[in-house]
């Protein structure tokens, strides 16, 4: 996919993060220097690590008899392993930090070209809209927005939200600086 995105000016490049998520930033050059780039991550995780994070919040919440385990209530064998790909959109000014999650998917392998269309189509929005404009038409494409304006009340959660961004920008900017 890089050799393809690079085609149409967009880097693409990728790393693999301490716990064993795969994340690759989309972007063009002018995009990193507003402060936008568009983030893929691809993850896999054991649910047993899942369920033994569970039983620890079983301690502490009453489950219904109709939330019981999938492999009480139809017979399957729980899956070995659980897969998630998402692709959101994260950006800075002023100090206020967006991220838009745009794409999200639970299996194994998603194909290639959806993710090629996704980032391509919201390299071309970002691109096509001018600044003011473009939290609102970002806010119209995604699943789920989240802005560290919202958490006016909780600075802890805020400060969190900013540092988090500007890593993935500092993240991009130092892989970029690599090449």
């Amino acid at each position: 996919m890089e050799k393809l995105l690079a085609k149409k000016g967009i880097e693409f490049l990728s790393y693999t993060d301490e716990e064993g998520s795969q994340i690759s930033y989309a972007f063009t050059n002018n995009m990193l220097k507003q402060g936008i780039i568009v983030v893929l991550s691809e993850w896999q995780y054991d649910p047993e690590e899942e369920d033994e994070e569970s039983e620890e919040l079983e301690e502490t919440v009453d489950i219904s008899a109709d939330e019981q385990d999938w492999e009480e209530e139809d017979g399957d064998a729980a899956p070995e392993a659980l897969f998630e790909t998402t692709v959101s959109v994260i950006s800075t000014k002023g100090g206020i930090s967006h991220e838009f999650g745009i794409y999200a998917d639970d299996r194994a392998i998603v194909p290639p070209i959806y993710l090629y269309r996704v980032i391509l189509d919201l390299v071309e929005i970002i691109t096509g809209n001018d600044a003011d404009s473009l939290p609102e038409v970002l806010e119209s494409v995604s699943t789920t927005v989240s802005s560290s304006e919202d958490y006016a009340d909780d600075p802890e959660t805020r400060n969190q939200m900013n540092i988090m961004i500007k890593d993935h920008l500092e993240k991009a900017a130092g892989l970029l600086a690599e090449r």
